[in-house]
């Protein structure tokens, strides 16, 4: 293993991250090599911007490969900007490691998964810590107020969902179980953020959605206050609902797809007029607050919502 001692912190920006990920946008003016990163954002469009972090033993296990995780983490954040609708244009990544060698692995994951979106890193910084995390920021752009929100759901939508959901937390569960070839290990290993799609919903008129990364009912319970109103959702609509019981039970695959984290996946809602191919519909909004779950038009209880940091 090379330490810190062996590879400076800017040898390894230099080595790692410098020139690495998608290529130049005219939005950059200045990138990594500053004080700061500068950027200009042509008439009529606004930028959308997104934090997050990412931990090993927290965000992915412990005994994954850094890459991995460092390639997950990337395509969690690039997810909001999917959720906004918005064309992703830059990222701005912190390092924190416990060796080098950690830095060059992650360094590894972070910018294969950038260069795959085409997206610009302009900056970060990197630090020698007691675990392995990034702390990721995104930008996108998007025409001015066409930014697709939580807060903008009607009353009578129909509730769509593009992508699925359950498969990532089937995939996690085999990774503990020692399955590391099991069925759903790709779902686990990749994160797919629906960038190209979320642009074609907002082309298409849709203004309500958000990204599925704590729980499908935990984020449609966001989603749903946001708007100040209700959703009815039908389990049995969601894309590959078959595949997931076959393959778990009937048990399983309503705890996972219900509850299950980080497949990504677009909530969104929609006037009941428009269609959208790729997508399954999978409830309506209604007047009464909250949200309420079926199964093959049977209520299931709710008894929890989906992940929490602090629970």
């Amino acid at each position: 293993m090379v330490w810190f001692k062996s590879m400076g912190e800017f040898d390894l920006i230099e080595r790692c991250f410098v020139g690495k990920g998608g290529g130049p946008s005219p939005f950059t003016l200045l990138g990594i090599g500053d004080d700061a990163s500068l950027h200009q954002l042509e008439a009529g469009m606004e930028l959308v911007v997104s934090s997050d972090s990412s931990l090993a033993g927290v965000h992915w296990p412990v005994d994954l490969p850094l890459e991995i995780g460092a390639d997950r983490a990337i395509c969690s954040a690039l997810s909001d900007l999917a959720a906004m609708g918005a064309e992703p244009l830059c990222c701005w990544l912190n390092v924190m490691a416990e060796s080098s060698d950690a830095v060059v692995q992650m360094g590894a994951g972070a910018t294969a998964a950038l260069k795959r979106h085409g997206v610009e890193l302009v900056g970060g910084d990197t630090t020698r810590a007691l675990c392995n995390a990034l702390s990721v920021t995104v930008a996108g752009k998007l025409p001015k107020a066409t930014a697709m929100r939580r807060d903008q759901g009607l009353i009578d939508d129909k509730i769509w969902i593009l992508g699925r959901v359950g498969f990532h937390r089937a995939g996690l569960q085999q990774w503990f179980d020692g399955q590391k070839e099991g069925c759903f290990m790709s779902d686990f290993h990749r994160i797919e953020p629906l960038l190209t799609a979320a642009v074609q919903l907002r082309e298409q008129g849709v203004r309500c959605c958000m990204d599925v990364s704590d729980g499908l009912l935990q984020d449609a319970m966001h989603l749903a206050s946001a708007s100040s109103m209700g959703m009815e959702i039908e389990l049995s609509l969601l894309p590959d609902w078959q595949q997931l019981v076959a393959e778990l039970g009937e048990e399983s695959a309503i705890h996972y797809a219900a509850y299950g984290g980080e497949d990504y996946a677009l909530l969104f809602t929609a006037p009941a007029s428009m269609y959208f191919d790729g997508a399954a519909c999978i409830g309506h909004c209604s007047a009464e607050a909250g949200v309420r779950a079926s199964l093959n038009h049977k209520t299931i209880e709710i008894e929890k919502a989906g992940y929490d940091h602090f629970k």
